[in-house]
């Protein structure tokens, strides 16, 4: 079995969330990790943009953030109160190569750790257009939940090597996404403890890590040991999810 890095961080400052993300993909396509499975929350709330994202402006002007630009694509996420997370492979087995058949697989492994948290999900999204403002419409891979985009995916390919970065909210300040974005189509979005009260992280991650092993064949440890595979090829290809 496969055995990824697994690193569960509290609350990590804005200014440092992306380059944690980069020096684990960097480790991963330098055979220093067979792989890494990085989850966080936020000590302060941010707006991260995808790659080829312009940059954003603000609906209210006078609202300031912290605007960070991701390594992946995908539309503008008002990050808060979140689980976030990067996944770094080589797609050597465990994901598919596909970007689209990648965002379907992640997925997936969420889906099955949010169905044991008695959290029912489906993949509805009907379009593949780019939208800037990521939470406002699913992906056709994106996990939705009561009618509510519940999870967000932006990816990366680089060589033999994806980066995935996601994230999940907990819960969602509207007013604040309403000063950052403007009205919303319907009631907004909707943070996971705002569907299900009772929802508790540290279960979901149970949950979560036999996810991987049962269907993916990766154990996540703390301390990443195993068989290392790497290398170093490097195309630069960036794509949305």
């Amino acid at each position: 079995m496969k055995v990824w890095l697994f690193l569960h961080e509290a609350r990590c400052p804005a200014g440092l969330a992306m380059k944690k993300d980069l020096d684990l993909f960097d480790a991963v396509r330098g055979g220093t990790l067979q792989g890494a499975f990085r989850i966080y929350n936020w000590s302060e709330p941010a707006v991260t943009i995808g790659h080829h994202q312009k940059s954003i402006t603000f609906f209210d002007r006078e609202t300031v953030l912290p605007v960070l630009r991701r390594p992946t694509g995908g539309g503008a996420v008002l990050h808060g109160d979140d689980i976030t997370f990067s996944l770094c492979a080589p797609l050597d087995g465990a994901l598919p190569s596909g970007i689209p058949e990648c965002a379907r697989t992640v997925s997936a492994v969420f889906a099955s750790a949010l169905r044991q948290c008695g959290m029912e999900t489906s993949v509805r999204g009907g379009s593949h257009a780019f939208s800037p403002v990521c939470f406002e419409r699913p992906s056709p891979q994106e996990l939705v939940a009561s009618g509510s985009k519940i999870l967000g995916l932006a990816l990366a390919r680089t060589g033999r090597f994806m980066l995935v970065q996601g994230v999940l909210p907990l819960r969602v300040d509207r007013g604040l996404a309403g000063r950052v974005f403007g009205p919303g189509p319907g009631a907004g979005p909707r943070g996971i403890m705002d569907l299900c009260g009772d929802f508790c992280v540290e279960d979901f991650l149970v949950h979560l890590r036999q996810a991987f092993s049962l269907q993916l064949g990766v154990l996540l440890s703390e301390r990443g040991d195993g068989d290392h595979h790497g290398g170093t090829e490097d195309q630069g290809k960036v794509e949305p999810g």
